[in-house]
Formats: structure tokens, sequence, C-alpha cells
């Protein structure tokens, strides 16, 4: 019959029949999880029947989406199927527009995370109310303690650490999850207002892309996914989009249709290279010597395209022999500026300074590979060479022989490779976070840039190598940094005169943008007052102790790391000399920590020491989640947050789908569940509250900012504009304030669900893209430095391949090479590697029942079949995997898709996961690298999300032996 129920005792009507009835997984679930939420009678049902077909009845529909890292492929519009204040279920939205008749469009838009994300929220592990610790750190004891309760003993002890210690001892542990939207605005403004650190957590989850930056001053920039359409060759090099990508998979997959190539390079058959054209299975951490085999024979058989090279890149310059460096002006003339560099030009035949302001050559023809003698100011007569006569006996190493000892593919398969690239008019890449998650990552990515700046694939249609690709309303700066909406407008008011200077002298508006980014890891400015960054791995490794094996003297020499001195010199160095950001410093311990979006000690490379070092230290550790993940096991109070189809956002997207996505709130927040802006703002309201009944007002930062706790939640909401319970006004006050979406307004975009960008964002973290947001036709980015002669944001204000800064001549890595693979956990026969899984986004869906059903539901390690046989490993058994380091124990996935030698752990599996002691970050030491400590140099400075040190695991050495059963626990 038909049942007309509320919420209440449809809540309870699935609790009653759950037990009995053969019901589907979501109803049972929901049941278990809520059912003691409500009260009242329940409704009779004739057969379990009924609660099939009431399921496609609903009250409503909401646009919405998933608010966390999904990256290259985010992010989707969803609807949201909403019956008596429950989540049903979503379906794929699929209404993106096409751009134009010859280009596919971007439906469909979604995956199977996505698409079960309304059984997530109700399963098991969701919490709806403040938790506070009573046993021990880690003991699993907890009791359920009101909001008031738990925020007024947070202020209390903040207020304390606040006042006897400092405002720097206060640190957001920022995760993967962050949305640069409503959620950043609320720790954003707190840290603006009170100068607590916010960590970067971009490089220690390994995303630094340092070899990009290094190349290109910059790493945020890629194309529209339907602009790898006008390619003729992809290279799935340092990616695997098939699978972690997959709203976006058949743009590629599609490319193929109309005569694209794709050539996938990766040491094992992943799911992108069985849809390759061409597989090239090479040894793992030897792209760079393969990079550096296509660039040895692109020189070598006279195919650079030197019309490229010669106006946009650094290799025209002139290198002075005795010292290393680059020739500058201020070398050759009294008054000459340093920053001023210097081509041999042909038709003076004479030392001339190269194009400043634009990168128009006008009148001057530089000659590319030349070695003369200049005169200096001083009247000394030294010897210069280009960098490209430099990279030219550089790249004789690097024959076709070598590359096929070094990387073990034959060398008729690098001079293939070479011809395929050549031969192509449009060359893509899909590059996303691989390489840079390898020691030397850097040195990778700078020889497969080279390929394509070589080739002069760089800034038009289908060709390009790809950056990190990232887009962001430039509205969310504004509301994080404005007294009042009424100053937003003009809330950089103050940089005005600056800026004007800045541009009169020759800087690009990017190059400007991007140290607005780099100040935010300086606090104390006297201009405008920033919320403070400042670089996660510093703050793991110095403040958390994970540094302790880069405290060995001798630990260079044992792991191969190649170094001249021992690593903890080198960050000495850096610290001394403030190239790097540590805040707190070193002698400074911390003593809270709020974890948002985050999961620290599920991502942590060796996190069993920060229960060590630094758990110790801190007084109060909060996590903000609506689940209790690795890291809120260990802490003292959970706090609970709404997911995403419970509140109203928008956040961050990419370049490959440029469309500005949102959520709008489904349902209420499940029992005492509030959104990250709403937990912030009560935190700032009872900071303020527990500050005047202690008489607290005014404090200093240790830059001598004041900070005044008194006031911080009139601040902090702009005098009650903005309250805890008003996301939908934060989230229109931040797209307002953009000038990215201007044709729609906030009600139509959040009904609709996104909104295309329509232009390029002023803003640190997406101005790299540098180029226009046609409505019509694909996003193509550098366009700007390339067919409008824009100087890049390097120090030679061109795509720089020579560094000359001293840690990179010290390392002989001033140009790119090939260095191997360290043995970083200790001389073991197996490499670690790793990968994004298909199955989960992060560790967000790592323990979800329905993702489980759909792969091996235990932590996993493939290995190849040769290595499984030599120790007496079949498929599925239990196997320990270990190193000088540490182990962990995973079952056997035993495949022939593994070269031998070559292991792979997929990423974000809960440590709770694990049987027994350890986890998959146990054997993974990741030391510092010495060249991203590097600074005091115009484009390798620390800024947000980019010039951090990073943190490594792909090239951890290990081996594996079978174990009983019942020996794994």
């Amino acid at each position: 019959m038909s049942v007309d129920f509320d919420r209440r005792g449809f809540l309870k009507a699935f609790a009653a029949v759950s037990g009995s009835l053969a019901m589907p997984s979501f109803v049972a679930r929901a049941a278990d999880s809520i059912a003691n939420l409500v009260e009242g009678a329940i409704p009779q049902y004739e057969s379990w029947k009924d609660i099939y077909r009431n399921q496609w009845s609903w009250d409503k529909v909401v646009r919405s989406t998933h608010h966390l890292n999904c990256w290259t492929q985010a992010h989707c519009a969803w609807d949201v199927y909403v019956k008596d204040g429950l989540v049903f279920r979503e379906e794929q939205a699929g209404e993106y527009e096409q751009v134009n008749a010859a280009l596919p469009d971007f439906n469909p838009r979604g995956c199977q995370k996505g698409g079960c994300f309304s059984h997530r929220m109700y399963d098991d592990t969701r919490i709806t109310h403040p938790l506070r610790r009573v046993g021990p750190r880690g003991s699993g004891k907890w009791e359920r303690v009101s909001w008031d309760e738990a925020l007024d003993d947070i202020a209390d002890t903040y207020l304390d650490v606040t006042v006897e210690e400092g405002t720097d001892r206060t640190v957001w542990d920022l995760g993967p999850g962050i949305d640069l939207g409503v959620s950043s605005a609320a720790q954003g403004r707190f840290s603006m207002l009170t100068q607590s650190i916010g960590l970067d957590m971009d490089g220690e989850i390994g995303d630094s892309r340092r070899g990009t930056l290094e190349t290109f001053g910059k790493i945020q920039f890629e194309r529209s996914a339907d602009d790898y359409f006008n390619s003729d060759l992809i290279l799935f090099w340092g990616g695997n989009p098939v699978q972690t990508q997959i709203p976006q998979a058949h743009f590629y997959i599609g490319a193929k249709y109309r005569g694209t190539r794709i050539i996938s390079i990766a040491p094992d058959m992943n799911p992108s290279a069985t849809k390759a054209d061409l597989w090239i299975s090479l040894r793992p951490g030897t792209d760079g010597a393969l990079a550096l085999g296509v660039c040895h024979l692109i020189v070598e058989q006279g195919k650079v395209k030197e019309d490229f090279v010669i106006e946009q890149t650094d290799l025209p310059l002139l290198v002075r022999s005795d010292t290393d460096e680059f020739l500058h002006q201020g070398d050759l003339q009294e008054g000459g500026r340093d920053d001023h560099f210097v081509l041999w030009d042909l038709v003076s035949d004479s030392a001339q300074i190269a194009p400043f302001r634009s990168l128009k050559l006008e009148a001057l023809k530089p000659q590319l590979d030349a070695r003369k003698t200049v005169r200096l100011k001083d009247g000394q007569e030294i010897e210069v060479r280009t960098a490209f006569s430099r990279l030219r006996e550089r790249l004789q190493a690097y024959t076709p022989a070598a590359v096929a000892e070094i990387c073990g593919v034959s060398e008729k398969m690098v001079q293939r490779l070479t011809d395929e690239i050549t031969r192509a008019k449009a060359v893509s890449s899909i590059a996303q976070t691989t390489m840079c998650k390898f020691y030397h990552g850097n040195l990778m990515e700078r020889s497969v840039a080279m390929i394509f700046s070589l080739t002069g694939n760089m800034g038009r249609k289908g060709a390009g190598f790809a950056g990190f690709p990232l887009l962001t309303p430039d509205g969310g700066d504004k509301f994080q940094l404005t007294p009042s909406m009424k100053e937003a407008k003009n809330v950089f008011a103050a940089l005005e005169p600056m800026i004007t200077k800045r541009l009169a002298d020759g800087d690009s508006m990017e190059m400007i943008v991007l140290d607005l980014g780099h100040l935010m890891t300086e606090p104390g400015n006297p201009l405008i007052r920033l919320p403070v960054w400042t670089s996660g791995t510093l703050f793991w490794q110095v403040h958390g102790g994970i540094n302790e094996h880069s405290k060995d003297p001798e630990l260079a020499e044992k792991w191969n790391l190649k170094l001249k001195r021992p690593i903890y010199s080198y960050l000495e160095e850096a610290l001394d000399k403030k190239w790097q950001p540590l805040h707190p410093p070193a002698n400074h311990e911390p003593r809270i920590m709020i974890s948002m979006v985050s999961n620290v000690m599920k991502r942590m490379r060796g996190s069993e020491k920060l229960l060590e070092v630094l758990w110790p230290k801190l007084k109060k550790i909060v996590v903000m989640d609506w689940r209790i993940n690795s890291t809120g096991r260990y802490a003292d109070y959970i706090l609970p947050v709404a997911p995403w189809y419970e509140r109203t956002s928008l956040k961050w997207v990419t370049p490959l789908s440029p469309y500005l996505t949102t959520t709008d709130a489904a349902t209420k927040p499940l029992g005492e569940s509030r959104s990250d802006w709403g937990v912030v703002v009560m935190l700032a309201k009872h900071i303020q509250k527990r500050a005047r009944v202690r008489g607290i007002t005014t404090v200093k930062s240790p830059q001598g900012l004041d900070v005044h706790l008194h006031t911080l939640y009139d601040d902090l909401t702009m005098q009650g504009e903005f309250k805890e319970d008003d996301d939908d006004k934060v989230a229109k006050a931040i797209y307002d304030l953009s000038e990215t979406h201007k044709k729609q307004s906030w009600e139509e975009t959040k009904k609709k669900g996104f909104a295309r960008f329509e232009q390029l964002p002023h803003e640190p973290s997406s101005i790299g893209n540098m180029c226009d947001f046609p409505e019509d036709d694909t996003i193509v980015p550098l366009t700007y430095h390339v067919r409008d002669k824009v100087p890049w944001p390097t120090a030679t204000r061109r795509i720089q391949f020579y560094i000359d800064h001293p840690f990179y001549r010290e390392l002989d890595e001033a140009l790119p090479r090939y260095k191997a693979p360290p043995k970083m956990g200790g001389d073991y026969p197996l490499m670690m590697t790793g990968g994004k899984t298909r199955w989960s986004i992060h560790s967000t869906w790592r323990d979800s029942e329905l993702m489980l059903r759909l792969h091996r539901p235990d932590p996993a390690i493939l290995i190849s079949i040769q290595d499984a046989k030599s120790r007496g490993i079949e498929d599925g058994d239990w196997v320990r995997v270990f190193n000088d380091v540490g182990s962990f124990n995973a079952r056997a996935q035993v495949t022939p898709s593994m070269r031998p030698g070559q292991s792979l752990m997929f990423h974000a599996w809960e440590n709770y996961q694990f049987p027994g002691k350890g986890n998959m970050n146990s054997v993974s030491p990741s030391p510092l690298n010495p060249v991203e400590l590097a600074g005091g140099h115009p484009h390798l400075k620390a800024g947000v999300l980019m010039g951090q040190a990073s943190m490594y695991d792909r090239d951890t050495r290990i081996d594996i032996v079978k174990i009983p059963a019942r020996a794994k626990a």
C-alpha cells in the first residue's frame, strides 16, 4: 500500500525493517546509523517492495557536488534527490553545453565515488555530535559533549597558549580537501586575524611540481580537456588519466578516433597504457634519462625549433665559464642591472642585452650555439658560452645506447619515440604528480619539459607540457582579507603604489600576483595583513621528527643520494638564510593543532614519528571531520562537520574542466553537525567570550601585529554580517567579488550547479595559466607568453633550463641531468612505486563498504610474477613488506603488469586497515632534497602551493616475504 510518512517516521521505518528484510545496502546503513536520532510511530509495510517504490519519489532535487580534492577530474555537477529531509541518491547532471560543434562536450561528468556518497554520508563511520577523548590518545575511548563544553575548553587552551607563548603556536593542519571557498574563507580569516599558522600541504603530499617551477617560474597551468582533441600526439608520461581522470578520459580516447596517437610511458601496464597506440615500459625512476635521450637526438639530428628556442627560452643567454653563472649587464658596465641578461647578437657580432619587458627580439638575432670572449667592466676578459652550448655538451652522454642501458628499453625505441614527437604538429602531455614524488623528480620534469621547448610545442592549440591544473575564483582572497564588505573591492588598495611602480619597471601582472602568494609565507607585511602559510614539509620534518633520517651524516652515502655534504647542513643553511618558511620557527614548539579537511596520520610518510615527537608537545589536537579517520583516532576532540550535501559552498576546480562547481544544501546537517565555516566561526565566538571573561584584549604576533582576541568573532564575521550559519551568504559574497563570473548571478549558478570561467583569475594559484578563456573554444594555456610575448616569471624571464643557484651548481644540476633513483630505506631489490587509486579520493572512500566491494578489500601490494615466484608468493598471500626503516603487512597481488623489480601500492589506505603494526608509509623515510631548499633567488622561492620542499615515496626500496595468515596481526 501507499504510505505517506514524514522524515522522522521515514527513518524509524528503516530502523524497524532493516534487520528482517532483504533491502538495499543504503537502507540498512541509514537505519543503523541514524535511527537513534528520531522518535515516533513506525509505519507498516506490506513488503520490502514498498521501500523500493518510494525510493523513486522525492520532495526535491538539488544540484550539488563533492568538495574534496578530485583534482585533475574536478569537478562534477550532480542531481541530489531528497525525500523527507534525507538524501536518497545522486545522478550525474548531463547539461554541460557543447563549446562548439567541432569539439566533444563535457558530458557526462562523475565517477563511482560520487555516485555513492548518499550511502557514504549515512554509513557507520558518520559522527553527528562532538566527542572528547577520555582515555589516552589513541585508546578509542570517547564521551559525547556539547558544543559549548568542547569549544569553551578549546578556547581556554587557545588563550593560554596565545597569551603565554605566542600567536604562532596554533597550527592548522590543512589537507588536500581545502576548497579555497567557504571553508577556506573561515580558516583564512581566522589565520589573518590571529596570525595562527596554516600548513601548505602541496609539497608534503608530493604535489609540488618542483621541476615545473624551476623551468617556468610557476607550476599552475593546463589546457581544457577538450583541447587534447586538437593534439596529433598525446604523451601519457607521468600520468594515468584513464584511472584518475574518469570524467575526462573520453576526451583522450575520443581524440584517437580523429587520428590522434597516444603513447604511454610507464613501467607498468596500467589502465591508460591499455588504451595507447604505443606503450614504452621503462625502469621506474629513469624517465629523465629517456627524456634526455630524446633531447640528444632532437639536437643532433637538427630538429630543434630554433625560432621558438631563441625567443622563448634561456638557451641563447651567455654563461660565464669562470663562475658558471649567467653573464649580467652589471658584469659589463657600471650601473648595469643584475636582472638584465646577455646574449650574442649575430647582426652586431657583439654581446647585447636580452629584451626585458617583452620577449620580442626586434632587430636582435641571437646566436644559439656560441662560445665567445667578452670584456668585463673591470677590463678582465673571460670566456662565455650560451646555455645551449653547455646543454649540447651535456646531452652527449645520453646516446640511444646509453639510455637503453639505463632505462631498459631498446635503442630503436628511443629513436622511435623521438621520431613520433618530431613528426607531430601538436604534441601534448598528461603529467600529473607522479614524477615529483620521486627524489629526483625535479630533474625528470625539467628533462621532459625540455622536449616540448626544443620542439616548440608550447602555448598553442593541442600542444604543450602540462603543469599543475588549478583554477579558483578570485573573490576568495578579497573576502578573506577585507575588514568589511564595503571595503572588499578595495582591499588591495594599499598595494596599488607598489603595483603601479612594478608595472612601470617592466614586471608583468602575473609576477606581481605570484609575489602576493609568496608574501603569505612571510607574516608581518607592513602593507597588507595576510593569513600565514608555511611549508607543511618542513613543519613535519622539524617539529614532527620526520627529519630523523636526514640528521644521519652517513645517510647520503648509504642511500646513494648523490650529495656533497650531509642533508641537514643544507636545511640549516636554508633556514638560517630564510630561504624556506618555517612557522613557528624551530625554537618555538607548536601547542595546538586543528586538523581541517585533513588526515595527516594517514598520508604522512613515517607518520608514527609524529606520535613520538610532535604529539607530546601539543596541548590540544582538534579534528574537524564527519568521520573518525586515522588522525582523529589520536585527537583530543572530534568536531562533527557536515558533509557536502548538507551545506552550500563553491570551490577551486581545474582548467581541464573549466567550470566553477557549487553545492547547494540538500538537507539540514545531521544531528549536531556544522559546516567548516560554522565550526570556525563558533570557535572564534567562544574565544572572544572567554577572552572578555578573563580580561584578555590584544596580544602581539611575533612580527609585531596586533591580534585582538576580545573582538575576534566580531572581526571574523564582519560585525555579524556573516554568522555561523551563513555559508550561503559567504559563498555568494565570494562569487560576487570574483571577476571570473559575471554572466550568471549566484542564485542562477547555484541552481544550475556550474558556471564556465569567463576570464583568467588574478589570483596566485590560478594566474599562471596566462591565457584567454573563450566561451566558444578550448582553453590553451601560456598563450600570453608565446603569442603575446609576455615574459615568463623566471629569473631570466624565459623558459629556464640553466639554474645558477649555488645548490644547483654544487650538485651538478645547473642543467637537467639524470641521477639514478636513490636507495631510500636501504639496499633492497624492489622499488615500491605508487599511484592514485580508482576507488577513493584520498582516504575519503577507502573504508566505504560499497567501494570495498568493487576491489580487493585488504591493502594490497602489486608485484610481478617473476618476483613473486622467486619468493614463493602466490596471489592473495599475506606478505610482510620491509626495509631498514619499518615494515607493514599486506596482501600480495601478483600481476603480469609489473616489471620485475617494481612493486606498487595504491594510495589512501587508512592506517587501521593494515593488520598488525605499521602501514604503507612506515617504510618511506622521505629524506629532503637540498635543491628544493634553495632560495634567495628570483623564482626559486616559497609561495602558496609551490617553491617549498617536498616529500617522496616513489623510489622507496623494499623487500617482501610471505607470512602465515595467522601471523599478520
